[in-house]
């Protein structure tokens, strides 16, 4: 009898790892596949010499969540030209969604109560969500997509384009099948970005989207030239910016179970991200890390 309950525990064992395995495999396979080049500082530094670039870069803060590391914003990123043209990076979460993802961080890994802040157009206000010609997206997990929801039944400006890579629309996986399905339906006009070196955005001058891989097959860093200082929105390539300049990663469990990502290239991201963090005029944005968002200079909307 033992025989038997042991073969039976082992066949189990076998079928949840082969389960596993199907589910993660491809992802990883896939996001090891995207490599694109990066651009140089001097590269990026061209953003500053293009005229009539964005006047402002703010935040809004859809929900947080004190964690046992630190506190965890869900932060959307607007910046404004001197036309009033806005471009958003990101959209957070309503209230419900931001329940629902806070009670599942919890379970994982500790934590406070979410604190919802509200969705971008209750934040903003109506008159500035009719003024958002551009979106555009760090990667599309949910946690950053969900509201693309709220702001389109809000109504951004007639003719609001959604920017992405070509990895970014085209390549899925479990994590981001959701998300990018939300994007693909909402009412922006789908637009290509990124693509073959081209840094800057038609229509929003001072503006560059650089695919980046690593976290996700779709993650992309965008660039503001505001000034002379450049800000580099990071998304998710790390969660804490202790993380980025000391380039540690996030762990097995979440790089090789939870969340697949390119462990290896996330590493050389990281180093990247902090040589170009190093410069004076430079300045990367962690989305997550709240404490070193609200320590980083950039103004929050309404602040």
């Amino acid at each position: 009898m033992l025989k038997w309950t042991l073969r039976i525990l082992a066949a189990l064992v076998l079928l949840a790892v082969a389960a596993l395995a199907v589910r993660i495999g491809p992802p990883h396979l896939q996001i090891r596949r995207v490599h694109p080049k990066l651009p140089t500082a001097a590269e990026l530094r061209t953003l500053l010499d293009v005229p009539g670039g964005p006047t402002s870069l703010r935040w809004v803060l859809t929900s947080s969540q004190k964690l046992s590391r630190g506190e965890l914003g869900h932060s959307v990123f607007l910046a404004e030209w001197p036309d009033g043209s806005i471009f958003e990076v990101d959209t957070g979460m309503d209230a419900a969604a931001a329940l629902e993802f806070g009670e599942l961080l919890k379970t994982m890994s500790g934590g406070a109560e979410v604190t919802p802040g509200g969705t971008v157009p209750e934040l903003i206000g109506a008159g500035a969500v009719a003024r958002i010609r551009g979106l555009g997206f760090t990667h599309l997990h949910i946690d950053h997509t969900q509201g693309v929801q709220a702001l389109c039944a809000a109504g951004p400006a007639p003719g609001a384009r959604v920017f992405q890579s070509r990895a970014q629309a085209e390549l899925r996986d479990p994590n981001t099948e959701e998300g990018g399905a939300l994007v693909a339906s909402s009412c922006f006009e789908k637009a290509r970005a990124g693509e073959e070196g081209r840094l800057t955005l038609t229509g929003f001058p001072g503006l560059g989207l650089i695919p980046l891989g690593g976290h996700t097959a779709c993650s992309t860093m965008f660039a503001f030239a505001v000034g002379s200082h450049l800000w580099l929105l990071s998304g998710d390539i790390t969660n804490a910016r202790a993380d980025l300049l000391e380039n540690r990663g996030k762990g097995f469990l979440y790089s090789g179970l939870l969340v697949p990502e390119d462990t290896r290239r996330t590493a050389e991201l990281r180093q990247y991200l902090a040589a170009l963090d190093a410069d004076p005029d430079i300045t990367v944005v962690v989305s997550h890390d709240l404490p070193a968002l609200r320590a980083s200079g950039l103004p929050e909307w309404g602040g």
